[in-house]
């Protein structure tokens, strides 16, 4: 299984259902393509660095996926160039080892905010140095 990742921005100005809308079709083609997504966190409203399509506010949204499939990222992106409210997109392939380090960040945050939401275990993977 190969780990990415991928941060949408969208334009801020859309209304909340066409934002969870995109959301959760972004999430509909990871797992229609075999992937399982690891965490989905939503960053909110930001001001933009420089303005996009005369837009200086967007919204951000970060997914960690797995999937087997090598052309899958060329498909993600395809379908995002043809999506209008999107911005900017950019996919990453990630190391384990940076995947681990994210993970055990994660757990280390919610343990000292005591904040119930799981991580999976089962995504650690062992250092075999």
């Amino acid at each position: 299984m190969r780990t990415y990742e991928t941060v949408i921005i969208i334009d801020a100005h859309q209304p909340e259902e066409v934002i969870e809308g995109l959301i959760e079709k972004i999430k509909k083609i990871i797992t229609d393509n075999g992937g399982s997504i690891l965490d989905v966190n939503r960053w909110g409203k930001r001001r933009l660095a420089y303005e996009i399509k005369k837009k200086q506010h967007g919204y951000y949204v970060y997914f960690l996926y797995e999937i087997d499939k090598r052309e899958f990222p060329k498909e993600l992106e395809r379908s995002m160039r043809m999506t209008e409210e999107l911005l900017r997109y950019l996919v990453l392939q990630i190391d384990k080892k940076v995947l681990e380090y994210k993970l055990n960040k994660k757990r280390e945050f919610l343990k000292e905010n005591e904040v119930e939401t799981p991580v999976p275990e089962s995504k650690v993977v062992e250092n075999q140095e």
